[in-house]
C-alpha cells in the first residue's frame, strides 16, 4: 500500500468528522488567547514591580534629601567647595583639604551644640 500525506489524512479526517476540525481550530485560537492574556498579565506584573521599586527609590530620595537638609551636610559642602576655589587649592590636594576642613566643621558644630 502507498503512504499517504499527512494533509490528505487530515483532509481525509476533516471529510469524515466535519465537526471536529472546526472545533480544533477554535480551540487553537483560545490558546493562543490564553497565551496572550497570560503575556499580559505577565506585563501588568512586571509594570507593577516596576512602579513600586520606582515608588521605593523616590521615597529614599526624598528621606535622603531630607537627611541632607537637616544634617546642614550640603552647606558644609559648598563652604568647603567655595574655599577651595577661593583659596585655589591644587588639584591633587582638594580631597585631603575637603575631608580636614569637613572633620573641622563637624567639630565646630558639635562644640556649638
Amino acid at each position: 500500500m502507498a503512504k499517504k500525506s499527512k494533509k490528505s489524512d487530515t483532509e481525509e479526517e476533516k471529510k469524515e468528522d466535519p465537526k471536529k476540525a472546526p472545533a480544533e481550530e477554535g480551540k487553537k485560537e483560545g490558546e493562543e488567547t490564553e497565551e496572550e492574556i497570560q503575556k499580559r498579565l505577565e506585563e501588568e506584573e512586571k509594570a507593577k514591580i516596576e512602579a513600586e521599586k520606582l515608588e521605593l527609590r523616590k521615597q529614599k530620595a526624598d528621606q535622603f534629601e531630607t537627611y541632607l537638609k537637616e544634617s546642614g551636610i550640603s552647606q558644609a559642602f559648598q563652604i568647603v567647595f567655595a574655599e577651595i576655589i577661593a583659596k585655589g587649592v591644587p588639584d591633587d590636594k582638594v580631597f585631603t583639604y575637603a575631608a580636614a576642613r569637613l572633620r573641622a566643621l563637624k567639630k565646630e558644630l558639635d562644640n556649638a551644640e
